[in-house]
């Protein structure tokens, strides 16, 4: 009777992350972006919380996986799509015809790139690594963006270029088979190494200086993490190829 009340935690949490996602789309029509933003991020946080208390608790379950995942389609597909395109898509039109809003199409790229990423998510074994960057880490991306930029004097519509090829970029991450670290082992066992530690508390007063600054380059950094990774490997194969030849 006490375990079956223990699986209600996750799916409170999941619920939780779906309705933040759901405000931040009424948010986003009512242009009240900073909000939505904001809202967007809860969902983040509250998504991170659910899968980390199912494993603690040893609650994991394919109904609360398959919530999950229909959660994430709302709070990290269509909600972040619907900012993009109220804070700048919108007013990006590159083609004579009116009817033909690129920002449409881009926004919906970016919304369909999620539903891929999910998909192929749900079909595979997850490990110490994701394949393709998380959709979450995406949405937490545009909320993030949006807060910094807002703070300052910079407009996007003045780079609207370079801001709808950033979203291609993100949407193509998603889908891309670049590895990403989980980071879902940490922490799970009772000891936990002295230099994660050290990392999470040095993180944690960096964060306290400029929040929304530090956690954007972060998120930034991690993105970034999966193609250089994968360079990496690319050329650690080709240096262990062409030594073989060598050796022959």
């Amino acid at each position: 009777m006490i375990r079956n009340k223990i699986y209600l935690i996750p799916n409170l949490l999941t619920t939780g992350s779906v309705l933040c996602g759901f405000l931040s789309v009424i948010y986003s029509f009512d242009n009240n972006i900073q909000i939505a933003a904001n809202l967007i991020f809860a969902s983040f946080v509250l998504d991170g919380l659910d899968g980390r208390v199912a494993r603690i608790t040893k609650t994991t379950s394919e109904f609360g996986a398959q919530y999950d995942s229909l959660a994430d389609v709302i709070s990290f597909g269509i909600a972040p799509a619907i900012i993009l395109y109220q804070w700048f898509l919108k007013d990006i039109n590159f083609f004579i015809n009116s009817w033909l809003e690129l920002g449409l199409i881009i926004s919906s790229l970016y919304l369909v790139s999620v539903l891929l990423r999910l998909a192929r998510f749900n079909s595979t074994k997850s490990g110490d690594f994701f394949i393709g960057l998380p959709c979450p880490l995406a949405a937490a991306l545009v909320c993030l963006s949006y807060t910094v930029l807002s703070k300052t004097n910079i407009e996007m519509l003045f780079y609207k270029e370079i801001s709808a090829f950033l979203v291609l970029v993100v949407s193509f991450l998603m889908i891309s088979k670049f590895s990403y670290f989980s980071f879902k082992n940490i922490g799970d066992s009772e000891k936990i190494k002295f230099y994660w530690l050290l990392f999470i508390i040095f993180v944690l007063f960096i964060t306290l200086i400029n929040p929304p600054m530090v956690l954007l380059l972060l998120a930034i950094i991690y993105s970034l993490s999966g193609l250089v990774l994968n360079f990496y490997r690319q050329y650690k194969k080709g240096k262990i190829i062409f030594s073989e030849k060598e050796q022959r």
